[in-house]
């Protein structure tokens, strides 16, 4: 079962960077074969997503639900067909005012054998960039905002 995990210290509090993970519709504004994401349904504390992966002619899209515990946790799992396991934890710890820990962790399995060359292509090289993205995020938009 394909998997990553990562942990970044990041010069940024943990209630912004929680607030960028937790804004799933802007992901395909700075995240590379993200090329949709849309909330289809919000609850109090969580929402259903409907993503879309593009790498050349090989798409795929999926539903997820996000659950979010502000600010120290964001889950995202998503049983839909291109996967038979897919978990997503972000974790954020604040170290002092102005920096947090970032720890990511990623958990997939395709869904059938036809799927495992996207898990493997796309799934699992968008992870690995995923805390980095993130954290040049937080750096443009604080740049942005002066």
């Amino acid at each position: 079962m394909p998997s990553h995990r990562q942990s970044r210290l990041i010069a940024h509090p943990a209630e912004r960077l929680f607030d960028i993970v937790a804004d799933v519709e802007r992901y395909p504004d700075f995240l590379p074969l993200m090329q949709q994401a849309k909330i289809i349904e919000r609850q109090e504390n969580s929402y259903q997503t409907e993503q879309t992966l593009m790498l050349g002619l090989m798409v795929q899209r999926f539903r997820s639900q996000t659950t979010l515990e502000r600010p120290q946790h964001i889950r995202v799992v998503s049983n839909d067909p291109p996967f038979r396991r897919f978990v997503v934890d972000w974790t954020f710890t604040t170290v002092d005012a102005t920096h947090c820990r970032v720890d990511f962790a990623l958990d997939c399995e395709a869904g059938s054998l036809l799927l495992i060359p996207f898990v493997q292509m796309v799934v699992v090289p968008l992870a690995a960039t995923m805390v980095a993205a993130f954290a040049a995020r937080a750096d443009a938009l604080a740049a942005a905002n002066g």
